[in-house]
């Protein structure tokens, strides 16, 4: 690839990790995006169905039962699922699980770009396949980098969730109910706390943002530990606890005082917004009835 070709894809990157994406951006998406070189080199018939024309990005977004990363007969498209391109535009399928985007006119044709489908609840992504080229960021999207607008066919398969899924708890739910703790510890950022400690802390959100992360990290971690599914928010649950590690690592422990204004908090912000998320059932496991 032409050394400009390289620069307008990091462009697009930050483009989409600044736009409608930016609960995901910064380490979570840019570690978890499809290395181009991986999506140039798909099976050819992950590339050779046409869309209604040339010059657009376009796919069908749907349920992969068997998770074999083909679209066979009898799996359904999935309507209303959003699409984000990385200029920033945000689309959404249609009833039949399609989407279609005409970008700017390029008259090289060479311009490349990042799709990213949000998971839709209850699915996780399907394996690579013919009509499958998204990888999970570990952050809530199905991303593909390397995207040309040729009019042929990007297509996101999910298959439904093998968890349990018994519903996310918020940080509420889980500050009241001890009882429903799957273990009396939890580490965060390298520190165990007893149960009656990290609820305390719990019960502590504040201006200090160690408060708002702990808030939101503990109970992710704990909505995995009951048996919903984390595919969606592996990399976030990292990146928080790494962030809430002691510095020079990170920005923690919790009541470490860190201001919203802070430097600390634009890169933790987007880790809490994914894990917030989460654990309010918007994400791919669904909230406790």
């Amino acid at each position: 690839m032409q050394h400009s070709d390289r620069v307008q894809m990091q462009e697009q990157s930050q483009q989409l990790m600044a736009g409608p994406l930016k609960h995901i951006r910064a380490a979570a998406l840019a570690a978890a995006l499809v290395p181009l070189a991986s999506v140039l080199a798909a099976p050819a018939s992950a590339q050779t169905t046409s869309c209604a024309s040339g010059g657009t990005i376009c796919g069908t977004v749907f349920t992969d039962t068997n998770g074999d990363g083909i679209q066979d007969t009898g799996e359904p498209g999935i309507p209303d699922v959003e699409v984000v391109i990385s200029d920033g535009t945000t689309i959404f399928t249609n009833s039949e699980g399609l989407y279609s985007y005409s970008p700017p006119y390029d008259a090289t044709g060479m311009v490349m770009y990042g799709v990213a489908v949000q998971i839709p609840t209850g699915d996780q992504v399907s394996q690579p396949g013919a009509d499958n080229v998204g990888t999970s960021n570990g952050a809530g999207y199905s991303v593909a980098t390397g995207v040309l607008p040729s009019g042929l066919a990007y297509s996101f398969g999910f298959v439904p969730s093998a968890a349990a899924n018994p519903g996310t708890g918020t940080p509420g739910y889980w500050k009241n109910h001890p009882n429903a703790w799957p273990v009396n510890t939890i580490t965060v950022g390298g520190i165990t706390y007893t149960k009656a400690q990290a609820i305390a802390w719990l019960g502590k959100v504040g201006k200090d943002k160690t408060t708002t992360m702990f808030s939101s990290l503990v109970p992710a971690m704990l909505n995995l530990l009951i048996g919903n599914d984390g595919s969606c928010v592996n990399a976030a649950i990292a990146a928080g606890n790494a962030w809430m590690q002691i510095p020079p690592a990170g920005y923690g422990p919790v009541g470490s005082n860190v201001a919203a204004s802070s430097y600390a908090w634009s890169v933790g912000e987007p880790t809490h917004q994914t894990l917030d998320a989460y654990n309010n059932g918007l994400l791919c496991a669904p909230h406790r009835q």
